[in-house]
């Protein structure tokens, strides 16, 4: 409106400035004065329309412009009041989680001060210092002051949501945290673990092509039973695909040609004990089950027996698996003592697949939650055992070895010594050593029959009856250095086995195997107690057999060989814990048969496997 008065105001004046200019050239130029005339009375229309043209398009634009003005400041408002809004709710709530905790403080004082009093009543009593306790830290409070305040609005409440998905972040955790103290527990008798593990492989064959494969390894589930210091227990239930050769359900035969059967999957007892006595406390505990007899390094679990994917000759060919029952003991019983004092053990990082998956993870646009930096729990580690431990098992035989059996006359016994030591080195100075803390385990082992073991036993069935009962040795050494662990055993049978074979040749063998290894342990402190549990780690393996090469049947008329393993065998293994309970591991092996005069193929089998395990 104040533009429309402007132009029309500027339009009177240019009218009037015409008519002087026209009423003063009229007493000199009378020639031209009726065109004047009708100039004149033209002019004032003229500039008038053109008056009023010019504002209309000036007063368009200049109300558009003046919306869109309008219509940004109104956005920019909303924008400022929802910000403010947000604002207001953060640094309430902070202030809110600020002031609570006083008034339980505040009544937690009178009880506080009748504590004390009590205490001063009573006699003094000596009590073991406990490890002090780790109060989460707190989030950094928001920064509420005036210079603050003068930051801009979206730099305030980007801080604050950080802040406070922090803090719900850090409750998870903390809710998280408080469920996991109970552990695997079922009750107060009874807590589960287990374990899935998934295999993909590209294997060589000594006499067929090369194969890939994608395999459930393994898949376990673990009951432990406690109901006291002096009784205890465990069940454990094992994946079976029906293929095996000790309790096929395939519709092929699968013993003793080696021919894969289609089986049915189950779950199957694969071991089971009980234990009565603590030999914390006393020298000698009963026990009895199904489980792997004391025979060299294994103990049926094959992830914790070795570092590697593949198996050892000397696991594979000599474990045996029993229902025995007999005596374990252990002396000197360790004196009663209080318990060490918990240390806060350094956490193991992985290295390499963890780091680059969450750095891909970032690339490809994700940001993580930021997480409250907890203290690590004090580990209260347990006493040493006595170092000096066996045991005498008893089991009954397969019939096959000596038909119509009556007694329970075969026996397993075992006699090892432990100790450990950190050079007298308190462990904070041990960070960078080579050499301390060590350990070490040395037993030997005796068995009345190793052609009870599953191997054996399954491979020369046929002739078991021919070769009767065979003692066997073995000696197994484990020990650890710094961050280096070794492992040497050896397995053999003390007595040759004579039969005559499918195709009717006499054998004599005495079947025997060794393994070596080595593993190093990446990030490591003097806190760990089993290298390759934790964080990144390598292993080398070497096993070896003797007399294994395998004998002759006739199967459908042509000369089959079965009963035989690898000369030699050779694993080269690296692996990662990504994160706790999961792990994953890459691994090369190398298998040479025995030379064609030996009765192998003299050939070389290549393979390499992959590994995901998880543990719960």
């Amino acid at each position: 409106m104040i533009s429309v008065q402007r132009d029309g105001a500027v339009a009177g004046s240019r009218r009037s400035r015409c008519a002087a200019s026209i009423a003063t050239e009229e007493p000199t130029v009378h020639g031209w004065r009726g065109v004047h005339a009708v100039f004149a009375r033209a002019t004032p229309a003229l500039v008038f329309s053109l008056a009023l043209l010019v504002p209309s398009y000036a007063a368009a634009a200049e109300s558009e412009d003046m919306a869109a003005l309008q219509r940004m400041l109104r956005e920019l408002k909303a924008e400022n009041r929802k910000l403010s809004g947000r604002l207001s709710a953060l640094e309430g709530a902070s202030a809110a989680r600020r002031t609570g905790p006083a008034p339980a403080q505040e009544r937690s004082a009178p009880a506080a001060t009748a504590a004390k009093r009590a205490a001063a009543v009573q006699p003094a009593r000596i009590v073991q210092p406990a490890p002090a306790a780790t109060a989460p830290p707190v989030l950094p409070e928001p920064n509420l002051s005036e210079a603050a305040a003068k930051r801009p609005l979206n730099e305030r409440v980007k801080e604050l949501e950080i802040g406070w998905a922090a803090n719900e972040n850090a409750t998870r955790q903390i809710i998280r945290d408080s469920l996991s103290k109970t552990g695997p527990k079922i009750n107060s008798f009874l807590s589960l673990s287990g374990v899935v593990e998934g295999l993909a492989s590209r294997t060589g064959s000594f006499t067929g092509p090369t194969q890939e494969n994608l395999s459930l390894g393994t898949a376990e589930l673990d009951f432990d039973i406690k109901l006291s210091d002096w009784l205890t227990g465990a069940l454990v239930l094992h994946f079976d695909n029906g293929t095996g050769a000790i309790f096929p359900t395939g519709n092929q035969p699968v013993v003793p040609t080696n021919i894969a059967g289609v089986g049915v999957d189950r779950f199957t007892l694969d071991r089971t004990h009980i234990s009565v006595g603590d030999l914390m406390q006393f020298p000698i505990a009963a026990r009895f089950g199904v489980e792997v007899l004391h025979f060299g390094t294994s103990t049926g679990v094959a992830r914790l027996d070795t570092l590697s994917i593949g198996t050892p000759l000397t696991t594979e060919v000599f474990e045996n698996r029993q229902t025995a029952g007999g005596l374990e003991f252990a002396w000197p019983t360790p004196p009663r003592q209080p318990p060490p004092a918990p240390v806060v053990v350094p956490r193991v990082s992985p290295l390499v697949v963890a780091p680059a998956v969450s750095q891909l993870m970032r690339w490809l646009g994700y940001t993580p939650l930021p997480e409250r930096p907890f203290r690590p729990t004090p580990v209260t580690f347990p006493f040493d055992p006595a170092p000096f431990y066996g045991s005498v098992m008893t089991y009954k035989g397969s019939e096959s070895i000596i038909p119509g059996r009556t007694k329970i006359d075969d026996y397993n016994a075992s006699l090892g010594f432990r100790t450990r030591g950190h050079c007298g080195v308190p462990y904070d100075q041990l960070t960078d050593s080579l050499i301390c803390p060590w350990t070490l385990d040395f037993h030997v082992d005796y068995n009345t029959s190793v052609f009870e073991s599953r191997f054996l036993h399954t491979s020369y069935l046929p002739f078991l009856n021919q070769i009767g009962r065979i003692p066997g040795v073995a000696a197994s050494l484990k020990t650890s250095f710094g961050p280096f662990a070794f492992v040497g055993e050896v397995n053999a049978a003390v007595q040759d086995a004579r039969f005559v074979d499918g195709l009717g040749i006499a054998r004599n063998m005495m079947p025997m195997t060794w393994q070596a290894s080595i593993a190093y342990q990446f990030d490591w402190n003097p806190w760990i107690t089993e290298i390759g549990a934790q964080g990144d780690f390598i292993s080398v393996g070497y096993s070896g057999s003797k007399d294994m090469a395998g004998v002759s049947i006739l199967q459908n008329g042509i000369p089959t060989r079965i009963g035989f393993v690898p000369q030699h065998r050779l694993f080269l293994t690296g692996g990662e814990w990504v994160m706790d309970g999961l792990k994953v591991a890459v691994e090369y092996s190398a298998n040479w048969d025995y030379p064609v005069s030996s009765g192998g193929t003299g050939k070389v089998a290549h393979g390499v496997f992959g590994l995901i395990q998880l543990n719960f």
